[in-house]
């Protein structure tokens, strides 16, 4: 665990605080795709789910669960890479990827089946104009499923409709494809790690900014294979592809681990920290598309997690049994919540006359969910994850607490 003053002790790798922050990241996420699920399938005419998915702070929340997370897992992996190649001068990749695969493949391998096999055989929910989601599944089938379960779910958002219950694995697919890179890249730059991560973050931002600025004056620079249509698609492909927020947290690693003292000590500052949630806050309620918002607002989350898990001046505090138990089981939450949303808003619609009264309607659907999602990813935890994180710690190198699940 880490020392009063920041510092890990030897023995595991655990940082306070990360499993609040972990579960919290979560909750958002099932927030926001509750109210994107249910404008996904109101009727604009009759408005019997009415939803407030197209505000700002509904829309922006869950994206920014989704950012802790990327910066959050940048961090912890790449603090034990360094502190194995501290330990023993290189990095083990086989020992890596195969940790990796035994947390992350089980239960993600468990949700695609159940999301294309099961859930099909008792749902049937429609679009807004009637437009079956079951339908659209079996159109392409085969496709869809083989890019889901080989962890190309990014790709497959931009060439087809949603497949309900799976619509989050995206993020998922960004991260794998990064960790298959970046253990070999770590070893590779071991010794001038800090110029390649800032390299390789400059590098994907100005990306982004360049091909928004492009798309901004295109009239001026039409081309016939990049059109503007095709433009914005790889401008969204881009963003998402937010490996810039896992080399925050990867930075984030370098630092403290290196304890870079004066960097630490402005991070830790209280009127940056202040600065840091006044803005983050605002950017809940506006519409975050300006040049570069990926990179900033990967460095807000990374200064906000930096001070709950390592200052211990933080007056946040997220050490507790709850948050702790929640954060474990966060994985499943992550995985598990599009399933329950879609099983409980099916029996809300076919099997129930509530749809008309929206107090009633929104409270089952909502405790609902969160009920059936945290029963479903307890159980995954007991029963599944928990046999797989035991194998995983046979090749463990540098030695994370299981009540961490750094990796």
């Amino acid at each position: 665990m880490a020392n009063s003053d920041g510092k890990q002790n030897p023995g595991k790798v655990y940082f306070p605080g990360m499993n609040g922050i972990r579960f919290i990241a979560a909750f958002s996420v099932i927030l926001h795709h509750i109210e994107q699920t249910k404008f996904w399938i109101n009727d604009p005419a009759l408005n019997n789910y009415p939803n407030i998915w197209q505000s700002m702070f509904c829309d922006n929340i869950g994206h920014k669960g989704r950012i802790i997370f990327f910066v959050l897992s940048g961090f912890l992996i790449t603090y034990l890479f360094l502190a194995e190649i501290r330990k023993t001068g290189t990095l083990n990749l086989q020992k890596f990827h195969t940790r990796r695969a035994l947390r992350v493949w089980p239960v993600y391998i468990l949700v695609v089946l159940f999301a294309f096999i099961v859930l099909p055989r008792y749902t049937n929910i429609h679009y807004y104009n009637g437009t079956s989601f079951n339908d659209q599944l079996y159109d392409g089938y085969w496709l869809k499923f083989g890019m889901v379960v080989f962890m190309m779910a990014n790709f497959a958002r931009f060439l087809f409709n949603p497949v309900l219950g799976v619509t989050q694995l995206w993020s998922i697919a960004v991260q794998e494809q990064f960790y298959l890179v970046w253990p070999f890249l770590t070893r590779f730059f071991k010794k001038y790690f800090l110029n390649f991560v800032v390299i390789f973050i400059v590098f994907k931002v100005s990306i982004e900014i360049l091909m928004k600025i492009y798309l901004k004056n295109y009239s001026s620079f039409p081309s016939e294979i990049i059109t503007s249509t095709r433009l914005v698609t790889m401008i969204k492909w881009w963003e998402i592809f937010a490996v810039d927020q896992l080399a925050i947290g990867a930075l984030c690693a370098y630092i403290f681990i290196n304890r870079k003292e004066k960097i630490l000590r402005l991070v830790y500052n209280p009127f940056l920290v202040g600065l840091v949630i006044v803005v983050y806050v605002y950017l809940f309620f506006i519409k975050v598309d300006f040049y570069g918002h990926t990179f900033v607002e990967g460095i807000i989350a990374a200064v906000l997690m930096m001070n709950i898990s390592t200052n211990p001046k933080c007056p946040v505090k997220l050490e507790n049994r709850v948050f702790n138990y929640l954060g474990n089981i966060s994985y499943g939450i992550y995985l598990f919540h599009n399933i329950c949303i879609i099983s409980i808003l099916n029996v809300l619609i076919y099997y129930t006359n509530i749809s008309g009264n929206v107090v009633l309607f929104n409270i089952i659907l909502y405790a609902g969910s969160m009920t059936a999602t945290l029963v479903l990813s307890g159980l995954s935890y007991k029963y599944v994850e928990n046999y797989f994180l035991k194998q995983k710690m046979k090749f463990e190198v540098i030695k994370s607490s299981r009540n961490e699940g750094a990796e």
